[in-house]
């Protein structure tokens, strides 16, 4: 059975993803295998300047001691316009005793380009294979038949594969959703700075319903002083009518100090409904995909 050309394109795509991941998991992998642990703590922030009007992309630099007690810095190796962590958060970190500069910090945000390569190789396979099933067209497996094999045994069909492909995105999209939810609602809960705000009004906003009427939420909009004594004003995320505050009454605010006009009111209702509800979709994303699995379509 021949291959074709397409089949050798996307197996030529799927080779260089693969030796790609391989490159950039050797070292951290190396060092978490065989590296030195220690505690790294941000001492400042590393600035890559944007174009006029577009926020500046910063990345944590670290400090950390070596066996020798010798101060390494390194820095991350994600920018962004608004890092998670702060000056004086302390994250573990592995390095190569030999080189204490060839370090890896024991972060998610640093395996994101690790996490993007993967999920594109995951992306390509699973079209190939939608690809093989629709068309059943031969020459578009791979050089070496593993696709037929999978497909075999999966007993993937044009009404099965589809179930399972969507699954396949859900679920790893779920899980991201949930990790970053539940890690903003952690950084409220353990970095956040705390203080009182007083219920000022309420504001309404308008949007156009099916059946063409307006519909309109009412949010309680709360004042308070952050840290260095800047007023913020941010809107409590509950709408009235479920909403019992009125104008006058304190709510307890917490904030990032790095982001105090983000801050929120500090009630559970806040922080935890969306990792809960990411949680509980990828778990129902999952025992979907298993009935998919075991059951013949």
């Amino acid at each position: 059975m021949n291959t074709g050309w397409m089949g050798w394109i996307l197996s030529g795509i799927v080779l260089i993803l693969v030796f790609s991941i391989v490159a950039l998991l050797k070292n951290p992998v190396k060092l978490l295998a065989t590296g030195e642990r220690a505690e790294a703590i941000v001492v400042t922030m590393a600035t890559l300047v944007g174009s006029p009007g577009q926020d500046s992309l910063k990345a944590p630099v670290f400090e950390f001691k070596d066996l020798s007690g010798v101060s390494i810095r390194i820095s991350s190796r994600s920018f962004t316009a608004f890092p998670s962590l702060q000056i004086e958060d302390k994250v573990p970190v592995a390095y190569d005793p030999s080189n204490p500069q060839n370090a890896q910090l024991l972060v998610l945000k640093e395996f994101v380009l690790i996490g993007i390569v993967l999920g594109f190789l995951a992306l390509v396979i699973l079209l190939w294979i939608s690809g093989i099933l629709i068309s059943g067209d031969p020459s578009m497996e791979d050089p070496f038949h593993l696709l037929p094999m999978v497909i075999s045994n999966l007993k993937l069909n044009p009404v099965r594969f589809p179930a399972l492909f969507i699954l396949s995105l859900a679920i790893p999209a779920c899980g991201l959703g949930t990790y970053l939810t539940y890690q903003r609602a952690n950084d409220y809960r353990t970095k956040g700075l705390k203080a009182v705000g007083i219920v000022e009004g309420a504001k309404s906003n308008y949007s156009r319903l099916n059946d063409g009427d307006l519909g309109r939420e009412t949010f309680p909009m709360i004042a308070f002083e952050d840290a260095t004594g800047n007023s913020h004003i941010i809107r409590r995320a509950l709408a009235k009518p479920l909403s019992r505050l009125q104008p006058g009454d304190k709510v307890e605010v917490v904030y990032l100090a790095n982001h105090p006009d983000r801050g929120i009111v500090n009630t559970w209702d806040e922080l935890w409904p969306p990792p809960i509800f990411f949680g509980l979709m990828m778990m129902a994303f999952i025992f979907a995909f298993r009935l998919v699995i075991k059951n013949t379509i």
